[in-house]
C-alpha cells in the first residue's frame, strides 16, 4: 500500500469519534522496533518494497480471502482494536481538542508471504511543528468521552475494519476553544433535613429535664416568696347590724331670736338649726377668740401651766389714754410690766382686755398687721369663707363674720385644754393680788356652759358665743352655739338669747342603745382569712335629736398580734366614741395561710 491510500485511511481513522460503544476501547498505535539511523531520503525504501511487491506472483483468492479474515477477526472485536497507526495521534481530554505529532516514517508493510522480509529500516528522524510534543511510547491509547454518541457503524478503510466509526464524522477544529460554562445562579439554602429519631429522643428528655427544673425552681421561688413577703396589714371591720341610726319624730323648734343670727351645733353630730340668715357682721371683741387661738397654736401651753413671762412694751402703755378715751375695756398696762402667757391671755378673753390684745399680736408676730395676717389665714384653714379680720381685738367695725363661721372657730378652739381651761374662769385674778375683774360670761356653770365670749360695740351691738358639755346617756357632748347683730344696749341681749337656746338643744338630745357593753361590733382581719373578734369596752350609745340619721363607723390601726383585752380601735357613733378591745387572742397567720394568699 503506497502513502496515497496510507494517508486517507490514517485521516479516516483520525476522525473516529468517540462514543459509547468505545467506553471499553482502547487505541494502539504499533511503533516499529528502533534500529540504526537512516539516511535522508525515507521514500527509496518504498519504491523498492513496491517493486518488490509488484514482481511477486499473486496470491490465490483463497490464501487473500484467510487473510483479510484474520485481519477483520482481530480488528473487530467489540472490547479491544489493534491497528497500525503510522502518525501518532493524542487526545487532549481537557480541551478535546486532537493534536498531531508527527512520527518518524515507517516502511510500506511487507507482503502477506515475502520469500525475504527487507531489513527494518530505522525511523526517521521527526519533524518540527508548532504544537508540542505528545509523550512517547510503544501503545498509545486515547479514552473514550462520555458524551453520547450515535450507534457506531462498520466501513472499510482500505486494509483495515474500523466498527466504531460513523459514516459522516464532522471534523472539529484543530484550535477550536470551547467556552467556560456559565456560572449557575445563588440557589436558596436547602432546609437543615430533621435529626433521625435516634438522636431527637435525648433532645426530648434534655428538654423535658430542663423543664421539670424550671418548673422545681419557680415553684420554689414562689413558695419562698410567699413565705418572705410580708403579710398585709390587719384592718378592722364592722361586723355590727347596723351601719347607721336614724332617731324617730320631727326635728326640734328652737326658740330662735327675732333679729340677727344664730347657730347651735352639737359636736360630732351637725347644726341643730340656724336663723338670721349668713351675712358678715361686726365681731366686736368675739374676734378675740381667733387672737388666742392663733397666739396658742404659735405658743403652746400645757393644762395648768402659766407659760413664759413677757414684758409690756412702752408702746402699748403709751396708747392707754388714747384706748380709755374711746371707752374700749382695758386691763392697764404700764410700761415694762411683766406677765405670764397664761394671764395676758386670761386678760384677753375673761375681761376682753384690747390693750393686751394688741401686745400680744407684736409678742408673737412682731407687729399687728403681720398677726392679723395670721388671723385671716386661719379663718381660711377653718372654712371660715364669710369672716375677716382687720385688727386683733375686734374694735375695728371692717372685722366681720358670721354666727356660722364663729361655731366653727369656737368648736376648734375649744379643742385646745389651754383655751378650755382660760375660758372657764369667770372672773379675772391678777397675779402679785388685787380685787378680781369678773367676766361678762355669766353663764359659766349654767346649763353646762364651760366657755364663750362675750362683745359689743354700736356698729356690731350684741354678740355671744358659748360652749356648753352635757351628758346624754353616760355619752359626753358638747353644744357651741353663736349670737351675733342683737340690737341691745350691752351684750347681755346676747347672752340672754344664748341661754335659752342652749338650754332648749340640751333638752332635744335623746339616745339610742344600739348593742351592750363586751359585745363583738367589728372584727380584727389579718388580711390573709383570720383574725380576731373585737368587742365595745363600754355598750354602743347614739345622741342625736329626733329626726337625726347618725353614722356609725369604726377605725383604727390594729396591731398585726395582741392579747386578749388589747385595744385596737374606735367606734364612733356620733358624738359617741366607744373603746375597740380584742375579744381573742390575735396570732400571726400561719405558713399555710401566707403559702396560699393571693394579695
Amino acid at each position: 500500500m503506497d502513502d496515497a491510500q496510507r494517508e486517507p485511511e490514517a485521516a479516516e481513522q483520525a476522525e473516529v469519534p468517540d462514543g459509547p460503544d468505545r467506553m471499553s476501547t482502547a487505541e494502539f498505535a504499533l511503533p516499529r522496533p528502533p534500529g540504526p539511523a537512516e539516511p535522508a531520503e525515507p521514500a527509496e525504501p518504498e519504491d523498492e518494497a513496491s517493486e518488490t511487491a509488484e514482481t511477486e506472483p499473486e496470491e490465490d483468492g483463497e490464501a487473500r480471502a484467510e487473510r483479510e479474515r484474520k485481519k477483520a477477526a482481530s480488528l473487530t472485536r467489540p472490547d479491544i482494536s489493534v491497528r497500525r497507526n503510522p502518525d501518532a495521534t493524542v487526545f487532549d481530554m481537557s480541551s478535546q481538542r486532537t493534536r498531531e505529532e508527527p512520527r518518524p516514517e515507517t516502511p510500506a508493510a511487507p507482503p502477506p508471504e515475502p520469500p525475504a522480509a527487507p531489513l527494518p529500516e530505522p525511523p526517521s528522524a521527526p519533524q518540527p511543528s508548532a504544537q508540542p510534543e505528545a509523550p512517547q511510547g510503544p501503545w498509545e491509547a486515547a479514552l473514550p468521552q462520555s458524551q453520547p454518541q450515535p450507534a457506531p457503524t462498520t466501513r472499510s478503510s482500505g486494509q483495515w475494519t474500523v466498527p466504531w466509526e460513523t459514516s459522516e464524522p464532522e471534523p472539529e477544529p484543530a484550535h477550536a476553544l470551547v467556552p467556560a460554562p456559565a456560572p449557575a445562579p445563588p440557589q436558596p439554602p436547602l432546609p437543615e433535613p430533621p435529626p433521625p429519631a435516634a438522636e431527637r429522643r435525648p433532645r426530648r428528655r434534655r428538654r423535658a429535664l430542663v423543664i421539670a427544673l424550671a418548673a422545681v425552681v419557680l415553684v420554689a421561688g414562689a413558695v419562698a416568696g410567699q413565705l418572705v413577703r410580708p403579710a398585709p396589714d390587719a384592718t378592722l371591720k364592722m361586723t355590727l347590724a347596723t351601719s347607721r341610726h336614724t332617731f324617730p319624730g320631727a326635728a326640734p323648734a328652737l326658740p330662735w331670736p327675732a333679729q340677727g343670727q344664730s347657730v347651735v351645733h352639737v359636736d360630732g353630730l351637725g347644726t341643730m338649726g340656724a336663723s338670721g340668715g349668713s351675712a358678715p357682721t361686726p365681731t366686736a371683741s368675739v374676734a378675740k377668740v381667733m387672737t388666742a387661738y392663733v397666739y396658742l397654736r404659735g405658743h403652746p401651753l400645757r393644762a395648768g401651766e402659766p407659760g413664759p413671762v413677757l414684758t409690756v412694751s412702752p408702746q402699748a402703755a403709751a396708747q392707754i389714754p388714747m384706748r380709755r378715751k374711746r371707752q374700749e375695756s382695758l386691763l392697764g398696762v404700764t410700761a415694762n410690766q411683766r406677765l405670764t402667757q397664761r394671764k395676758a391671755l386670761e386678760a384677753l378673753m375673761i375681761i376682753s382686755a384690747n390693750d393686751v390684745a394688741h401686745e400680744l399680736a407684736r409678742w408673737d408676730a412682731g407687729d399687728e398687721r403681720a398677726f392679723v395676717a395670721k388671723m385671716n389665714a386661719a379663718a381660711r384653714e377653718l372654712g371660715m369663707t364669710s369672716t375677716t379680720y382687720t385688727d386683733p381685738s375686734g374694735y375695728d367695725a371692717r372685722t366681720v363674720s358670721t354666727a356660722a363661721d364663729q361655731v366653727k372657730l369656737l368648736t376648734a378652739a375649744m379643742a385646745i385644754p389651754a383655751f378650755g381651761e382660760i375660758v372657764n374662769h369667770p372672773a379675772y385674778v391678777p397675779d402679785g393680788g388685787g380685787a378680781p375683774r369678773p367676766g361678762g360670761n355669766i353663764l359659766l356653770g349654767q346649763y353646762g356652759v364651760v366657755g364663750g365670749k362675750t362683745g359689743y360695740t354700736d356698729a356690731a351691738g350684741g354678740n355671744f358665743v358659748f360652749a356648753a358639755r352635757k351628758r346624754v346617756a353616760g355619752v359626753p357632748t358638747l353644744i357651741v352655739g353663736a349670737v351675733m347683730a342683737q340690737r341691745s344696749p350691752s351684750a347681755m341681749g346676747a347672752v340672754t338669747a344664748g341661754q335659752q337656746l342652749v338650754a332648749a338643744a340640751e333638752g332635744a338630745l335623746t339616745a339610742a342603745t344600739l348593742a351592750p357593753a363586751n359585745t363583738a361590733v367589728a372584727k380584727v382581719d389579718d388580711g390573709l382569712g383570720g383574725g380576731a373578734p373585737a368587742r365595745a369596752a363600754s355598750a354602743v350609745t347614739v345622741v342625736g335629736w329626733p329626726g337625726l340619721s347618725v353614722p356609725v363607723t369604726v377605725g383604727g390601726d390594729p396591731p398585726a398580734t395582741g392579747r386578749r383585752g388589747d385595744r385596737v380601735g374606735v367606734l364612733t357613733a356620733g358624738a359617741a366614741r366607744i373603746p375597740l378591745v380584742l375579744g381573742a387572742a390575735l396570732s400571726e397567720p400561719s405558713p399555710l395561710r401566707r403559702l396560699t394568699r393571693l394579695r
